[in-house]
């Protein structure tokens, strides 16, 4: 059973490198056929030149498609770092200072949580202006809380309990007690956090490029493509049918990937 969870760990993974590596590298391999525009070849059904077709502009959907993953996965990846280590620092601080401070991060986290993350995240581009940068940058600003909220509920649970609190008699000082007590205990539960949020940042990414929000032409994001290519849905759906395709897959190996992870974690901390 061991066997087959960490083969699965290490086979979601390893699809998801791939996926990353093919983006990565394909502007080397596709050049200007990313972005320049072929207006002789605009709208080509997939042929065996051409195996996704062409956009209303002549490019290639085949070398868009596979270029513009990075610029979905990559920042989504990145912001969960970003909120999962702010979060969680707030929600333990706010949780070991207490008092005033505790009170207005709760106020705060109760707001943020009150109101559909999607909302705030518009609101806030619409503050900063459309763009990938202004959608990273908004998306941070109200993820975090989920891990914050996390943290604090679990933090409080645990400074109460009796082993905690007699730490300072086995010779553990203040750091030695976070890093002995309560990492191992809220570690697990922060990485369960973080598989059920990547495949909802890599959404919204895509969710507020698709609406033009996000990434703007001549950008192969995902979201950004299929933006392009909703008013041809009827004469040419490929344009939106394979970036929604590649969207599809790379959230289901998330989510693959994540169960897989939360079973390893859980599973090496229980023995």
């Amino acid at each position: 059973m061991e066997k087959v969870r960490k083969r699965n760990l290490y086979l979601f993974a390893g699809c998801i490198l791939l996926v990353l590596m093919i983006s990565c590298l394909s502007p080397l391999f596709f050049g200007d056929n990313i972005t320049k525009v072929h207006l002789g070849n605009a709208l080509q059904a997939p042929n065996s030149e051409e195996w996704f077709g062409t956009d209303a502009v002549g490019r290639s959907v085949f070398a868009r498609t596979l270029s513009g993953g990075v610029q979905t996965i990559v920042p989504a990846v990145g912001i969960l770092l970003f909120v999962t280590l702010v979060g969680s620092f707030i929600g333990m601080a706010s949780a070991l200072i207490g008092r005033k401070f505790d009170r207005a991060v709760f106020l705060v986290m109760t707001v943020f949580q009150s109101l559909p993350s999607i909302v705030l995240v518009i609101a806030i581009v619409s503050l900063l202006g459309v763009g990938l940068q202004q959608t990273i940058i908004a998306i941070g600003l109200t993820a975090w809380t989920k891990f914050a909220y996390i943290t604090r509920s679990l933090t409080l649970r645990l400074k109460n309990e009796f082993y905690v609190q007699s730490a300072k008699m086995y010779g553990n000082n203040f750091w030695n007690t976070i890093k002995n007590y309560y990492v191992p205990s809220l570690f697990p539960q922060i990485v369960t956090t973080m598989t059920f949020n990547v495949s909802t940042i890599i959404m919204e990414i895509a969710g507020l490029s698709f609406v033009g929000l996000g990434a703007q032409a001549p950008s192969p994001e995902w979201g950004a493509m299929m933006n392009d290519g909703r008013i041809y849905i009827q004469e040419a759906p490929w344009i939106v049918a394979f970036p929604c395709i590649f969207l599809i897959v790379i959230i289901l190996l998330f989510t693959k990937f994540g169960e897989a992870l939360q079973t390893s974690v859980n599973q090496n901390y229980q023995s």
